[in-house]
Order: structure tokens, then C-alpha cells, then sequence
């Protein structure tokens, strides 16, 4: 069976399936997580030589996923700072990351590490340090019914404890 077809099953066990707009909802809900193949390693960095040491910080960088245990959208932005050692990334190759990363069921904060492991793994900075500001459906859709920003963060490398470095991600 094909997971549009368990998608379909699932409509039919609920009783949604009745409705004409749903005919295609089984293609479309599988196309989200469809674009993550785990057999595919991820994006690499298009590393470059830099003798600058100066922390690079963006910010911004936008983000959907979908909450691994209520399969409910969660989204918002990813922002990352690091201190270069000898060597700098291009900058699209962050926002592929991001994605990558996010088309797969998720929890925030495991996404917030895998992230900050993956620029450590092919940046090898001095440090780096990752925050993620999310909204998350399953909280204001059920259980709670509340908007919140939900913010994970995290640090790695011997500048993790830097105040300047922590200042630069946290500014808005």
C-alpha cells in the first residue's frame, strides 16, 4: 500500500472521505513529508577559505514542519551565529539545511540540535549557537488552545558560554 492509499484508509475509518474536497487530500497530505527521503544524505555547506574570526549571524530564515507527536504543523524562523576557524559557508546553503531538516516529522527542539550539530560537523567553527522561534498547532488547535512562541536554542563549541556571541543571536 502507498501511503496516500493509508492516508485514504485513515479518511475513510474517520468518516471525512464523503466530502469532494477531500478526493485529493490523501496525495496532498503525503507531498510534505514526501520531499524527505532519509536514504539522502543532507545539503552540504558550500564551505570556502576565510581568515575572518568574526561572528556571522543570520537571521530570519523561515521554517515548516509538522509536530511527530499530533502530526500538526508547527513553523517559524531559525536564526544562527557562528565564529569561523579558517573557514566561512555560502549563504543559501543554510536555508537548505533548514529545510532538509524540517521535511521530516519533528520536535522543535530536536530540530534546533540536529541543526547546530549539522554546521559543526561540516563548518568546524570555533562555535556555534542556533535559535528557533515556533508556533506550534497542537498547542493552539488542542490541548492548551493558546498562541505562544515556543524558543529552543542551541550552543556549541568552547564560545558557547560567550556573552557577545549569545547577545548577537538573541537581538531581534
Amino acid at each position: 500500500m502507498t501511503a496516500p492509499e493509508h492516508v485514504l484508509g485513515l479518511l475513510q475509518a474517520l468518516g471525512l472521505n464523503a466530502d469532494p474536497e477531500t478526493l485529493r487530500t490523501p496525495e496532498r497530505f503525503t507531498e510534505f513529508l514526501a520531499a524527505y527521503d532519509p536514504r539522502r544524505d543532507a545539503p552540504t555547506l558550500e564551505v570556502l577559505d576565510a581568515t575572518s574570526q568574526d561572528p556571522i549571524v543570520l537571521r530570519g530564515l523561515p521554517f515548516y514542519s509538522l509536530c511527530a507527536h499530533h502530526l500538526l504543523p508547527f513553523f517559524g524562523t531559525v536564526s544562527i551565529a557562528y565564529v569561523p576557524d579558517g573557514r566561512i559557508a555560502g549563504l543559501g546553503g543554510f536555508a537548505r539545511i533548514v529545510e532538509d531538516l524540517s521535511r521530516r516529522t519533528q520536535l522543535q527542539e530536536r530540530l534546533t540540535e540536529q541543526i547546530a550539530d549539522l554546521l559543526v560537523e561540516q563548518l568546524q567553527p570555533q562555535g556555534v549557537g542556533v535559535r528557533m522561534e515556533g508556533r506550534h498547532m497542537c498547542m493552539e488547535m488542542r490541548g492548551p488552545k493558546v498562541k505562544s512562541q515556543i524558543e529552543t536554542t542551541a550552543w556549541r563549541g568552547p564560545l558557547c558560554d560567550d556573552p557577545y556571541l549569545r547577545a548577537l543571536l538573541s537581538a531581534k
